[in-house]
């Protein structure tokens, strides 16, 4: 139980819905395991929204020890593309931190600058993605000064044990965790069902557009149910094709998923056993990170496409042999991310 009272900020950086999704699983579980106290979330409403049929966010969101600010990180700048490079990541407006207890931030680093004690999650840091391409996009002097931060304070910070960087491994005062299990949900693996989705802290949005409307064109029908994320759906579609609402149950159901690997999918994707298959710009730091692990944990695998990791997927339901290697292959590793998360913020 954890019987605290406590005043806690936390802050959710809002590229992609990841860091939003990671807080209310671990406040949810703290809320339901004795905190007691306050919980002020500066996190974006719209990303409230987009995850509202989630039964860990209904319960969040109506808790009564819960305040959700609207609060925005980066903020994104008037343009008709919508890259990393296309936000201010110089700027941030914190509020007034000093009464907080725990100063609590999902991946933001600034936080620093004004409680050197606060408390940092994630698997990557922002200026690790900008630095090879920091001097042409002008983001060069926001690399010196994380990095230059980062170096005072040495923060605390709680990452996942296999797939935090380096940088964060070496350069803060790190917690290994496990991967976030956010169901308790067991069964045997009966269906095969695909996910083909591109997440939406991304650029991959256009090429996963363009692989459906392939795959349905050439007929490609899968040996059970293809789960497609919506918004890349076309209007009309074959019956072999359903919505994905990424609840557990359609995790549980699939055996193979098609992704752009964020840590929040990878995560449901490896708790429910199934086999990754991923797809990522040659510039995006932390998804080629996150696929290399994949690859040395031998859980998944780096396709060039998204049509392409569909047609790698299709080989592997295939394979009775591969589908067992990949259950035995994931029963051993660690799921106590939002358990273990919770206590090293409240300890």
């Amino acid at each position: 139980m954890l019987v605290k009272r406590m005043k806690i900020a936390v802050f959710a950086c809002a590229n992609g819905l990841g860091h939003v999704r990671r807080i209310i699983a671990i406040s949810a579980f703290m809320l339901k395991n004795g905190f007691q106290g306050q919980l002020d979330a500066f996190m974006p409403l719209t990303h409230i929204q987009a995850l509202k049929d989630w039964e860990e966010c209904k319960y969040f969101v109506k808790h009564p020890l819960v305040k959700i600010i609207d609060f925005e990180y980066p903020l994104k700048y008037k343009r008709k593309t919508q890259t990393l490079f296309d936000q201010d990541w110089m700027n941030i407006s914190l509020p007034d931190l000093s009464h907080y207890d725990v100063v609590w931030s999902d991946n933001i680093v600034q936080v620093l600058e004004t409680r050197k004690d606060a408390i940092l999650t994630g698997s990557f840091l922002w200026h690790e993605v900008f630095d090879e391409q920091s001097n042409k996009n002008g983001l060069k002097s926001f690399v010196e000064d994380q990095r230059k931060l980062l170096h005072t304070v040495k923060p605390t910070m709680v990452g996942n044990e296999y797939f935090s960087t380096p940088e964060v491994k070496l350069k803060t005062n790190f917690i290994p965790v496990g991967l976030y299990r956010y169901s308790l949900l067991f069964q045997e693996k009966k269906d095969r069902g695909i996910l083909l989705s591109c997440g939406l802290g991304g650029e991959e949005e256009a090429l996963t557009k363009k692989a459906i409307h392939q795959i349905i064109e050439d007929n490609i029908i899968p040996p059970d149910i293809l789960f497609v994320e919506p918004r890349i759906l076309p209007k009309k579609y074959p019956n072999w094709i359903k919505k994905a609402d990424f609840s557990d149950k359609m995790f549980q159901y699939c055996a193979a998923v098609c992704i752009r690997p964020g840590m929040g999918t990878i995560s449901d994707a490896l708790v429910s056993r199934n086999r990754i298959f991923a797809f990522t710009n040659d510039n995006s730091f932390e998804m080629s990170h996150n696929c290399r692990v994949l690859e040395n944990l031998n859980v998944g695998k780096q396709c060039v496409s998204p049509y392409d990791a569909y047609l790698e997927a299709l080989k592997y339901l295939e394979s009775p042999k591969q589908l067992n290697n990949q259950l035995l292959r994931t029963s051993h590793l660690r799921t106590d991310g939002v358990f273990a998360t919770a206590i090293a913020i409240t300890k």
